[in-house]
């Protein structure tokens, strides 16, 4: 089932790729508004504010396990693009030892930090605890996460996107069940919805491992592959901290916006979380399509094929903007009974609010599409400063509307903030992809041929 992005039809093998990865995440979220509606329609509105208020920790944490695995899956695209069995095994053999390393840090770290963390992001008294409780789980748990995601990162890596899919199918079926055994019938209360998403997160991992060893021997890794080369470790701590890096500041930001909506009341951060977990559905295929890039455009780069890339990039941004289209349409007719089925609340004012956030945001999605598919391109063909640059400003940009904006103006400058960034951090992703040697290498070639072309005519 492993799949050879270096020749073919781009349109064709980005869509084979991306729609399985695209139910996965898809299934992936089923953990969160699994979590998010039965969390509201069982506990309420105060026990939804108190997972709303830690849903950006959480983020943040998902956001650097899933960074730093597929940036060490780069390394693995670009030796199985290039057909260099040897340095692909190493390579797979550095991304579990590294990960492991990096989850047990990463667990002692966010626990000793936890409580500090969520003052500092305002959480409001009364649902302190209670959010303090969910979180705290999450992030004893973080090996588990990680667990998954490095396996899934792998499969990938080599063009299996259908595999993981069919695991986090049974995963998030799992997770809604042992949600309403845990919530609904043992009375678990919040702490019942964390430990239903670590348990059906060990399930999918713990599928994904016995699949590699039973059926995929060419995956199968020895005790030679683990000695790693001091340059082997050092790619892939590059790739890896580079890719984590740039999903971290992003969600950096978005945390520090939370910290200012904390502030708005219990009523706006239910609104909030409701419309985030809405808008993290529209934004799937975006990172989808993301997602899928890096490994498109690592493959092809290990390979020396830059034209695949750009045609990659093309056909790519035509699926995002068409995408982009049908979330808008339905933004626009349906956000009011979303948001009210998806939070259980009859309360106008967090409805209104949220639908409010999804119509502003929605318009901008053509923006966003261009700038995750540029920065994950930017990454699998090894320009790996740029989309840091351009995550860098999007968490100022959250900064800026934290401290100068959300007092004055409120909840309507969280609503424009990540539009106005998007537009901002489009500029430097879009400059650095084109004044790639290879793409400009790739551009000179195609005028000469033009040039070639117009003067046989002649």
């Amino acid at each position: 089932m492993n799949m050879d992005m270096t020749k073919g039809n781009p349109t064709k093998l980005i869509l084979l790729f991306a729609l399985p990865l695209f139910a996965s995440n898809l299934f992936q979220q089923f953990y969160n508004l699994a979590d998010t509606a039965i969390v509201g329609h069982i506990l309420g509105d105060q026990a939804l504010s108190a997972v709303g208020s830690v849903s950006s920790i959480y983020a943040l944490m998902t956001s650097i396990c899933f960074g730093m695995t597929n940036g060490f899956s780069i390394l693995i695209s670009k030796y199985f693009g290039a057909k260099d069995e040897k340095r692909q095994k190493q390579a797979m053999a550095g991304t579990v030892l590294l990960s492991m390393v990096v989850a047990v840090v990463m667990t002692i770290v966010c626990c000793l930090l936890l409580k500090p963390f969520m003052a500092a992001l305002h959480t409001p008294e009364e649902i302190f605890q209670d959010a303090y409780t969910y979180i705290v789980i999450i992030v004893g748990a973080m090996v588990v996460m990680v667990f998954y995601n490095m396996l899934a990162s792998i499969l990938r890596a080599v063009g299996n996107s259908r595999t993981p899919l069919l695991f986090l199918v049974i995963s998030s079926f799992l997770n809604i069940v042992l949600d309403f055994l845990f919530i609904g019938i043992c009375s678990f209360g919040i702490a019942g919805a964390a430990w239903a998403t670590v348990l059906s997160q060990l399930v999918s991992g713990i599928l994904c491992l016995f699949y590699m060893v039973k059926k995929c021997p060419e995956l199968s890794l020895c005790k030679a592959d683990f000695s790693l080369t001091a340059n082997m470790a050092s790619e892939l701590l590059s790739s890896g901290f580079a890719m984590s890096l740039m999903y971290a500041v992003v969600n950096v930001g978005t945390v520090i916006l939370q910290s200012g909506i904390n502030q708005l009341g219990t009523s706006t951060i239910a609104a909030h979380v409701a419309a985030r977990k809405i808008s993290e559905i529209y934004m799937m295929p975006c990172s989808t399509l993301s997602a899928t890039m890096t490994t498109f455009a690592s493959q092809n780069y290990g390979a020396g094929k830059m034209h695949r890339v750009l045609e990659g990039v093309k056909k790519s941004h035509i699926l995002g903007f068409g995408w982009s289209t049908i979330a808008i349409t339905i933004t626009y007719l349906f956000a009011n009974p979303i948001i009210a089925a998806l939070t259980g609340s009859g309360n106008v004012e967090i409805i209104a609010t949220g639908a409010n956030y999804l119509k502003i945001n929605l318009p901008f999605y053509y923006v966003l599409i261009v700038l995750c598919i540029m920065r994950s391109t930017l990454q699998g063909i090894g320009r790996k400063f740029w989309p840091v640059v351009a995550s860098t400003l999007e968490m100022l940009g959250k900064l800026i509307v934290v401290v100068l904006f959300i007092e004055p103006l409120g909840y309507t400058a969280v609503c424009f903030c990540e539009p106005v960034t998007w537009i901002i951090c489009c500029v430097p992703v879009c400059i650095a992809f084109f004044t790639h040697p290879g793409i400009q290498k790739l551009r000179r070639t195609i005028e000469e041929n033009q040039e070639t072309a117009m003067q046989q005519n002649e």
